[in-house]
């Protein structure tokens, strides 16, 4: 198997250097992390936005194929799957899904999304200054603190966005990941049905435990480089 490039999607409210941590530990390769913000930029306001639409304008962007891996951490990885299907690239999964049902969210309405997020309350100071206080896990504190720090700021139709292609409907996956990388304790995605990768690290898992993570992709790579030719 001839990899072309490793393409990285980051996760809701989430930045491309949250992959700082695991890209030395991987094969050398060249590699791309994705800026879904600098797409939402571009995004066209006419066109809808569900993971399939994103997805098609991913792919047609970053000009990827059947010789590209993508890595996707959870929003992410949901992109990657269905950009799988547009293109045939080869997708690894961290701390995501293919079944909408594994997300444990409490609120999956986007009519209660949107006015939430325009009121301003999730980016008032206060409300930034709890997440900041419970956060629960030190390896991963304070890049997740800085993450909260950009969301204050984040464009709220950017935000809105995002909610829209992970809880907009759309038709079940045809073709599924070729490797998933899951803790089966991650408190905000179940894990899946599917045969998984456990490594510990909690929902960030590639910040918080990047040698696994990079263990468990380096031997997927591997065997695929023996084989000469994707998992499917």
């Amino acid at each position: 198997m001839a990899i072309k490039r490793l393409l990285f999607i980051h996760g809701n409210l989430d930045v491309p250097a949250s992959f700082d941590a695991l890209l030395p530990l991987l094969p050398p390769a060249k590699t791309l992390c994705i800026d879904l913000e600098a797409d939402f930029n571009a995004w066209d306001a006419v066109v809808p936005v569900t993971v399939r639409t994103v997805a098609e304008r991913v792919a047609q962007a970053y000009r990827i194929g059947p010789d590209d891996i993508l890595i996707g951490h959870s929003m992410g990885g949901w992109i990657a799957a269905h950009v799988k299907e547009l293109t045939g690239s080869v997708v690894i999964q961290l701390s995501s899904w293919t079944d909408p049902r594994k997300i444990k969210s409490p609120l999956r309405r986007l009519d209660l999304i949107r006015p939430i997020i325009n009121s301003g309350v999730v980016q008032h100071p206060f409300c930034i200054r709890v997440a900041k206080r419970l956060y629960p896990f030190r390896q991963s504190r304070a890049r997740i603190q800085a993450a909260l720090d950009r969301v204050q700021h984040m464009n709220p139709a950017y935000m809105i966005w995002q909610y829209e292609l992970i809880f907009s409907t759309v038709p079940p996956l045809a073709v599924l990941p070729d490797l998933r990388i899951h803790d089966r304790r991650d408190p905000v995605i179940s894990p899946p049905d599917e045969p998984f990768v456990n490594v510990p690290g909690k929902h960030k898992i590639h910040a918080t435990n990047a040698p696994g993570v990079a263990n468990a992709i380096s031997e997927f790579i591997q065997t695929q480089r023996q084989f000469g030719q994707p998992a499917t």
